[in-house]
């Protein structure tokens, strides 16, 4: 079954596995910028793949439930999402000072990373 707990793991396992690979590429090709631009865009990609690990744990939780309550549950794991990203960004940015564009390489090459796992997987 498709729809059940243990594929949605699965999916998020993929996605975050793949994400933290397309950040260390990016961050990899950012060291030509320096060694801070390369630690920006590796922050950048593990907030956002992270994020996503977040929204896994608290969506799919452990155990089958009503219709009603996983709903309520992915409303909560996608709050919980926005929380972590808007603190650890926060955080990047004003307390780190990390380079702006590098950050935002990370964060990009983790979000494409996650659009294209949800089109290849299926």
């Amino acid at each position: 079954m498709r729809n059940s707990i243990a594929h949605g793991w699965h999916v998020a396992v993929r996605t975050a596995i793949l994400q933290f690979g397309a950040t260390l590429l990016v961050a990899t090709a950012a060291t030509g910028f320096g060694g801070r631009v390369a630690l920006a865009a590796l922050a950048g990609g593990v907030v956002v793949s992270m994020g996503n690990i977040v929204f896994a744990a608290r969506a799919f939780g452990w155990r089958v439930v009503p219709a009603r309550t996983a709903l309520r549950s992915a409303y909560a794991a996608e709050a919980l999402k926005w929380v972590w990203l808007c603190a650890t960004l926060y955080l990047a940015i004003a307390v780190w000072k990390l380079p702006f564009a590098g950050l935002i390489a990370g964060i990009l090459a983790a979000q494409f990373a996650f659009w294209i796992v949800l089109i290849v997987t299926r």
